[in-house]
């Protein structure tokens, strides 16, 4: 099998790019410090100072398409780290002022939005063949140890005070450094050009409207649990916002090692995978609504850490099965878009919710969210049991849906 010239430092260097690209999440531990630093806001525009940067994203994952035909691919990334790292860090050096902050991270979520699209396409542009399927794998792993380290490293700057999360944005430097120092301008042998790469027609069928709709109500629920945990931990006196921080990272770690579980999974128990993750955030949510104590909400918060990567997975391995002919580019584009609007929606879907129950409780959105949840895994696990029945009495076709 052929490989490419490059060595470990180059592909580690370009690896390092995804571990910012969920930075914007990593302050959720100092949301309740934050609460407190601004009480002439609701709780709601307070916590979407964790999710706000992925509305700049979702426009900049668009926009950095079109920038990428005229401005190299070099160009945007060490731009967009710049970028990142001069808004990531504004809170923790010039201002208090609560609109500064969120313009603050709507400028991170800038930088972060140039480079996110590009995290993937560079592999690809570099590497061929199982090499880059191989560096794909690790990409993904990387996202998921950029976030659980970032978000631990957020809590103990927590000693410093409100301010201190922002300071993590300086990590951004090193990978600046690294990529310049290491990452070459042009691959010194061109990849092998991608089928989608060249121009077409694409489109996006119902089946992709599907995996859409279903990831934006879930991966919001799954942020909700990120967003609200730190603060059901501090109002209820069950630890502090460093334990709470600690938290996050333990469970984007359990999620990490089932994405690397996800393969053999899969191959068990084919269609039914994504039930199995609907109902890990299920049993999540209803850990969270009844905790009377920290124990039962750190088994909470792991068990629905283990559904984000299983019900992300499925859904992209999906996508390439139900997608039209050549047009796995545009339709794993929306998907994304509709990911990154729920990340964003997700402080107002859990102060409906709480309407809904008509409870102040920080706990009461997660009754709603599993009720919702147990209905979906239902409805879901009938309907592809349905369709592996029917698959298996087909002649010769034994397959079962993937």
């Amino acid at each position: 099998m052929k490989t490419s010239s490059y060595g470990w430092a180059m592909k580690l260097s370009l690896l390092s790019i995804s571990m910012l690209l969920t930075s914007y999440n990593a302050i959720a531990g100092a949301l309740p410090a934050l609460i407190k630093q601004f009480p002439e806001q609701s709780r709601t525009n307070v916590e979407l100072l964790s999710t706000a940067p992925t509305c700049a994203m979702i426009v900049m994952i668009i926009v950095s398409g079109f920038l990428a035909r005229t401005v190299s691919d070099r160009a945007l990334v060490i731009t967009g780290i710049c970028i990142a790292t001069v808004f990531g860090i504004i809170p923790f050096f010039l201002t208090s002022n609560f609109w500064l902050i969120m313009a603050s991270r709507i400028g991170l979520g800038i930088g972060l939005g140039l480079i996110n699209s590009l995290a993937v396409s560079l592999i690809g542009k570099y590497f061929s063949g199982e090499e880059r399927a191989t560096l794909m794998g690790f990409r993904s792993a990387f996202v998921a140890l950029g976030q659980a380290t970032l978000t631990l490293i957020a809590g103990l700057l927590l000693n410093l005070g409100w301010h201190g999360p922002f300071l993590l944005y300086v990590l951004a430097i090193p990978v600046l450094i690294l990529f310049v120092s290491f990452v070459p301008k042009d691959p010194a042998t061109p990849a092998t050009p991608a089928l989608s790469d060249t121009p077409q027609k694409q489109r996006v069928n119902a089946p992709i409207l599907l995996i859409t709709a279903f990831l934006f109500v879930t991966v919001t629920m799954y942020t909700g649990v990120t967003v609200r945990l730190s603060s059901i931990i501090t109002t209820n006196a069950f630890g502090s916002m460093q334990q709470a921080s600690t938290l996050l990272s333990v469970m984007i770690f359990c999620g990490m090692l089932m994405g690397f579980a996800f393969g053999r999974l899969h191959r068990i128990l084919k269609g039914q995978t994504l039930t199995l993750g609907v109902l890990f955030l299920t049993v999540g949510c209803f850990l969270i609504f009844l905790a009377p104590n920290f124990p039962v909400l750190c088994l909470g918060a792991l068990v629905s850490g283990l559904s984000y990567p299983t019900m992300i997975a499925y859904c992209f391995n999906k996508i390439n099965e139900v997608c039209p002919p050549r047009s796995a580019n545009l339709c794993t584009s929306v998907v994304l878009v509709g990911c990154n609007l729920s990340i964003f929606t997700a402080p107002y879907m859990l102060k409906l919710s709480s309407m809904l129950v008509s409870s102040e409780s920080l706990q009461s959105p997660f009754l709603v969210y599993g009720i919702l949840l147990t209905l979906i895994a239902l409805v879901y696990g009938l309907w592809s049991a349905r369709i592996t029945k029917r698959r298996s009495t087909i002649p010769g076709d034994s397959a079962i849906p993937r």
